[in-house]
């Protein structure tokens, strides 16, 4: 049962690393590390998006980056 949750943690791992741009490798070890606990954090964070001027983690739902005050066009 470890290892499935292993195997399944570094699937989501890499996903989510695909998915906002990060190294496969890193997505295999952050998956591996954190286990059953990357399908949490993967599912809570979806809702955000990256700035296109200053590359920072912001809200879906936003029009203005709140920290470099763009509007972003959707």
């Amino acid at each position: 049962m470890l290892i499935f949750w292993a195997l399944f943690g570094a699937l989501i791992g890499v996903v989510a690393a695909q998915k906002r741009g990060f190294g496969v490798a890193g997505g295999v070890i952050g998956g591996l590390l954190l286990g059953p606990l990357a399908v949490l954090m993967f599912f809570a964070s979806s809702g955000r998006v990256k700035c296109p001027a200053c590359a920072e983690w912001m809200k879906k739902e936003a029009k203005i980056c709140p920290h470099c005050k763009t509007a972003v066009e959707k």
